[in-house]
């Protein structure tokens, strides 16, 4: 029946706020209860804007990969962008479309397979540090170390450097930018703008951080380009029209999205990765047998690494349970029509992966932790828009298969030499900031296979 222009049912909220305060405090209860409590498509509203919670596939392509010229970030990434500035994340319409050309070499094949030595170098690293602490049976916080890897994997193949000292600014800073983006998503500019602890905790942050960033532009600068990484094509980019190269305000906002959406979400899937396999000890040794098999001590490469079915499988299963980027939202430009339902412009679209991906409908028993729903056959039968760890459409993310690779590489060197064990009596839970974090950590020890 088509729409009369009435809103779709959804959860009722407070006066003039709607859902916003729930949504404050918890987002996911929220989204998941609307989905689990109404249609396909549900009404929230949250504050001044009127959202649709989109929870069918079909629907969900129509904004991601149909019509998506129709549909911006939503005003919820202003706090991004006021500090990620105009990188891939943020930017839009032909300034994203032109920085994506200019950073998609970057993400070929060709240069992936000549990436995957400097990843497992860098992985030898850590677990070469490991060894220690697993002879001194000490205990690790496995968010930190994953952190450090993927951050020293993304420099080195990104950049061709390493941070050297300033990894601790980064490692020190972005926690606290991650937070305070996440606990003031939902709030209003004077929110963020107070004077408080909080805020002027979080701009030191951006600060330390843009020096780093700088820094590692400043030093590109003075040595030349090699053409060969991500940062040399961007410094030799010229614009089409005008002949002139990127500023170094341009540089510093793609550097900086590089850099830390780069290396957050990966180490994020790698923790929840371990919190999974903690009471499954069969799935884990699977992983530690593929990687006998497969990694026979000679040079890792990238056929070896596709040859690692059963942990991109593993992965691929994680990021359906806990999706670290686990939900976004966009602006309706114009008026559309989703179902059977008028859009009017000027609305909020969300999509939430961490919600979609439990639709029993879509995924069967949903809560049960299977790596085989990742089989080819499975995936063929399956809608495409069903599975959005990395978003879809035109603005799916660029560095979804470098990611992959990374983490199944990662947890197959580690599973050779290393057995996992999380320490009792943890209490884990997920918190939605800008990214899904295992919190307050995930504390471990290691048992060393080759003893």
């Amino acid at each position: 029946m088509p729409s009369t222009g009435a809103y779709p049912p959804g959860p009722r909220g407070f006066p003039f706020l709607g859902l916003l305060p729930r949504l404050r405090s918890d987002p996911i209860g929220v989204f998941m209860a609307a989905a689990n409590g109404y249609g396909e498509i549900v009404h929230i509203k949250a504050g001044p804007y009127h959202g649709y919670l989109l929870l069918n596939p079909d629907d969900i392509k129509h904004v991601l990969q149909d019509n998506y010229r129709n549909y911006h970030k939503s005003p919820l990434y202003e706090r991004l962008k006021e500090n990620l500035g105009e990188g891939l994340v943020t930017s839009e319409d032909s300034f994203w479309l032109r920085q994506r050309r200019l950073a998609q070499p970057a993400f070929h094949r060709e240069r992936l397979a000549g990436m995957v030595g400097v990843m497992s170098d860098a992985i030898d690293e850590t677990l070469e540090a490991w060894e220690a602490v697993a002879d001194r049976g000490q205990e690790i916080d496995l968010v930190d170390d994953m952190m450090a890897l993927t951050q020293r994997i993304i420099v080195r193949t990104m950049f061709s450097t390493d941070l050297g000292a300033a990894a601790s600014v980064v490692k020190r800073t972005w926690p606290i930018v991650n937070r305070r983006i996440g606990e003031t998503f939902w709030s209003t500019k004077l929110e963020t703008r107070l004077p408080s602890p909080a805020n002027l905790r979080f701009q030191r942050a951006i600060r330390e951080l843009d020096a780093v960033v700088y820094g590692l532009i400043a030093d590109r600068r003075r040595a030349g380009t090699d053409g060969t990484d991500l940062l040399s094509m961007l410094l030799s980019a010229r614009d089409e029209d005008t002949g002139e190269r990127m500023t170094d305000r341009q540089l510093r906002d793609e550097v900086m999205t590089m850099l830390l959406a780069g290396h957050e979400t990966t180490s994020l899937a790698l923790s929840w990765t371990y919190v999974l396999l903690a009471d499954r000890p069969a799935v884990a040794e699977r992983i530690a047998d593929e990687a006998e098999r497969t990694l026979d001590g000679g040079p890792a490469t990238l056929d070896a690494v596709e040859r690692l079915t059963w942990t991109r499988m593993v992965v691929q299963e994680v990021l359906r349970v806990y999706p670290p980027a686990w939900g976004f939202s966009r602006l309706a430009l114009a008026d559309d029509r989703v179902g059977e339902y008028r859009i009017p412009a000027g609305s909020l679209v969300f999509i939430i992966p961490f919600v979609v991906h439990r639709r029993p409908e879509l995924w069967p028993d949903p809560e049960r932790f299977d790596p085989d729903r990742f089989t080819p056959e499975r995936v063929a039968a399956r809608p495409r828009f069903a599975y959005l760890p990395f978003g879809g459409g035109p603005r799916q993310c660029i560095g979804n298969q470098f990611a992959l690779v990374e983490a199944s590489l990662i947890l197959a060197k580690v599973a050779r030499r290393f057995r996992v064990q999380l320490t009792p009596g943890q209490r884990i839970s997920a918190q939605p900031l800008i990214t899904l974090r295992p919190s307050p950590g995930v504390r471990a020890t290691l048992g060393n296979r080759r003893r």
